[in-house]
């Protein structure tokens, strides 16, 4: 197999780069002779145009073991990169390198082999290449997922495609810097979410530079409005109806919302249970009166609204029989209220009984009336000031004056004095 690889080449001889005495004799002083050197032209990215250059050598060693390394050197607008591999054999050993341009224009390409010591055994110059890039140069492209305008909330994703071949294959890798998010972004953040973001106008503009000087730029440009407060309304049944009967009051969302994650709550005056964070109050029980029910529904964004109502809840109907039995019902039932004789009999005593006690305390207290009034006149007929001070105002109000300073005027309805 040796054999069949050194007659390719042989043949291949005729494109070999020429190698001067001098570069051979410094690798005979190492023990080392150079048999065999060329240079391939590839199409990597297969457009039809050379884009990268692939170095074959072949060496002997008179010694045991050899170590070496070859470095690839590729000069370009006054920058080098370079591309090693390390070499370890005895006898006769075989490599290849690759350069991959970085860049459109002439690339010049020299090998440098050097030992296990580093030092500098021979450096070959391969030749001047006119090359296009075989890697792709960098590349940012920032895509929304979304409208460009939207309201807080809504779906909103952000996707950072980027691409850079040349720099990483050279081990220059530049530096990727996001500006306009109002959070802080890492750079192997492929995706951010938009969604959480507050109301704003943004210009996200993202920029990569590798050490090669290759740079790449995209820029993209969202609105985001607030979203509008919460709409809906308050269903409410069993209002003006008596307590027992079915009552409720409802949240109820606008066609096309959906508030059922929304924070919701409940304010009634006066309170009658709280219930906090849910579409519905069972008011059924609530004893009667009148009642003022707010209803406050909180987005994500914490924009809220607040909607609300008046309830009135009715006595019952009904009242329930005192337990015992000889007792009267505290309220009527109408037709359906159970009566007796003996009822009836009582009902009729107990009203004689009261008429004349009504007569008699009415005689009594006419008398009463007589002798007060009697008391408060003198022997003319005239108010009994009882020895005080007395004048008229203009509105012909009798007054008496106590000597505490006091005040009293004449009643003439009920021919009484009476305190001021």
């Amino acid at each position: 197999m040796r054999e069949f690889f050194l007659a390719l080449l042989i043949i291949a001889s005729c494109f070999v780069q020429p190698v001067s005495a001098e570069e051979v004799d410094s690798l005979e002083e190492a023990g080392l002779t150079l048999v065999a050197l060329r240079n391939d032209s590839l199409d990597v990215d297969q457009d039809g145009i050379t884009d990268s250059i692939r170095v074959v050598i072949v060496l002997n060693s008179t010694n045991t073991w050899v170590d070496l390394t070859l470095t690839l050197f590729g000069e370009h607008a006054g920058r080098i990169v370079d591309d090693e591999i390390t070499m370890s054999f005895d006898m006769q050993a075989n490599a290849s390198i690759t350069y991959d341009s970085w860049a459109e224009g002439e690339h010049m390409l020299y090998l440098d082999i050097t030992d296990v010591e580093g030092r500098l055994l021979s450096q070959i110059v391969i030749g001047s290449f006119d090359l296009t890039p075989a890697l792709q140069t960098p590349s940012i492209d920032l895509r929304l997922s979304g409208s460009e305008i939207m309201e807080t909330g809504d779906d909103c994703q952000i996707e950072r495609k980027f691409t850079d071949e040349t720099g990483p294959r050279y081990g220059m890798d530049g530096t990727r810097s996001i500006s306009g998010t109002p959070f802080k972004v890492l750079d192997d953040q492929n995706f951010l979410d938009c969604s959480d973001w507050p109301a704003g106008e943004y210009i996200i503009r993202e920029t990569y530079q590798n050490g090669l000087g290759q740079t790449s730029m995209d820029e993209l440009e969202i609105v985001i409005v607030n979203k509008p407060p919460p709409a809906f309304e308050l269903a409410v049944s069993g209002n003006e109806v008596a307590v027992g009967g079915p009552c409720s009051i409802d949240h109820v969302p606008a066609l096309g919302e959906d508030h059922l994650l929304f924070t919701k709550t409940w304010t009634i005056t006066p309170q009658s249970g709280l219930d906090s964070n849910s579409s519905r109050v069972d008011c059924k029980d609530w004893s009667p009166g009148v009642y003022k029910v707010l209803l406050t529904v909180t987005n994500f964004e914490g924009i809220r609204a607040t909607e609300g109502v008046m309830l009135v809840r009715l006595p019952p109907p009904v009242v329930q029989d005192v337990p015992q039995d000889d007792a009267l019902p505290l309220q009527s039932r109408g037709e359906d209220t159970q009566t007796s004789s003996v009822g009836w009999y009582g009902i009729g005593l107990l009203s004689i009984f009261l008429g004349i006690a009504v007569f008699m305390m009415m005689s009594r207290n006419s008398e009463d009336e007589d002798i007060l009034m009697s008391s408060n006149l003198d022997s003319e007929g005239k108010p009994d000031s009882e020895g005080l001070p007395t004048h008229v105002d203009d509105e012909g109000v009798l007054w008496r004056r106590h000597e505490d300073g006091e005040v009293d005027w004449w009643d003439p309805s009920m021919m009484m004095w009476s305190r001021w």
